[in-house]
Order: structure tokens, then sequence, then C-alpha cells
């Protein structure tokens, strides 16, 4: 991140949906807890609507790219401000303490099930450091205003980003809130066995 986030126009929005056990179909088997939990916001500049956000799934950044644009000129088809509009792109992610560990991890989750899902939308396997790298550039380079994460699994992966991901995007000027997640991560230590309510 060889520029501060604060530097540029617009803030960067960031959310995350630890739906399940995670959102490859072979994290049920590693861990069994269930999430209620589907819409956690872990920036604080702009406030985000899961009901009005606009979200891109594609699985390659110049489309994603494409994709905003269309959004943010339907938005002034529509009569709308296009700069109020918040466009977020899905990214499927598995992180570890190193990239070698993360694509081990994505391994066994793949061997859990029959079929591996392909990803269907941007997908990212590497280090919680190199995250928040990918997150900025995405916002930098005016991908999208922001992403929301979708973990593979949440075992050990929601750890990482508030212990890791998010302290790196705010000392590059984010306004984040690892607050949220770490409530939920408190949540899954006082409910070990079953399935954690929404808070």
């Amino acid at each position: 991140m060889s520029r501060s986030l604060s530097d540029i126009g617009t803030a960067l929005c960031l959310a995350i949906e630890p739906t399940g056990a995670g959102f490859h179909p072979g994290a049920v088997h590693e861990h069994p807890l269930v999430l209620a939990e589907t819409w956690i916001e872990l920036s604080t500049a702009r406030p985000l609507d899961p009901a009005t956000v606009r979200r891109v799934r594609t699985t390659d950044l110049l489309g994603t790219k494409r994709r905003t644009a269309r959004m943010r000129a339907q938005a002034v088809a529509e009569g709308d401000d296009p700069t109020a509009a918040i466009v977020l792109v899905d990214l499927e992610v598995i992180i570890a303490e190193d990239v070698s560990s993360a694509r081990r991890a994505l391994e066994r989750l793949d061997a859990l099930v029959e079929t591996p899902p392909s990803p269907t939308t941007l997908r990212y396997i590497g280090t919680p450091a190199g995250l928040a790298g990918l997150i900025s550039d995405i916002h930098a380079a005016q991908v999208a205003d922001g992403v929301v994460l979708l973990p593979l699994a949440n075992a050990g992966i929601l750890a990482l980003i508030a212990s890791t991901t998010l302290p790196v995007l705010a000392a590059a000027g984010a306004s984040t809130d690892a607050r949220p997640l770490t409530v939920l991560l408190e949540s899954l230590i006082e409910h070990p066995d079953g399935e954690i309510p929404a808070h």
C-alpha cells in the first residue's frame, strides 16, 4: 500500500458476512459452528445498509470495475447521486500466517467435499496483511468503494482479520472498527458447541 487511504477522495467501506461455518461447503465438516450473523460492518466512515448497498460478484478486477461503472451509470439514470451509491465487491477469503498454509487450508476444505466449488466472485488466498493490501488496491484503483469479506471458513480467519488485517488498514488511514468482530469471537468462545445467536 504505497498510498495512504486517507488521501483517496471517498472513504473505504468494509463489511464481513461470516455466515454458517464459512462459504466453502467443506467448512462445516471442519468446524460445526453455525453463525447466525450475516452482516458485520468493519468500517466507520460511511454507514452501510445491506439493503441498499450495491454488490458486485465477478471473478476478475477488470470485470468488477466495469460492473461498478455500470451501477453508477444506472444510479444517474434513476436520478440518484452516483457518488452516494456505495458499490462493494464480494471477496472470498482464506488467510493464514503464510501463503503456503492458506493454500493447504483450501486444499483441506476441497478434500472434504465431492466437488470443490469454483470461485463465483473474487477470491483471495494469502496472508492477513496481503488481504489488507488487496482491499486497499481495490479502493485506490476505484474498482469499488470497498469489499464484503466472505470467509471460506470462519475458524481462524475471523481472528486473523481482527488482529492483523484491520490494524494494517487502520495504519494506512482507513476508519476501521474491529469491535463487532471481537464480540463475535468472544461469543464463539462462550458457545463452543452450538449455534451462535445474532447480536
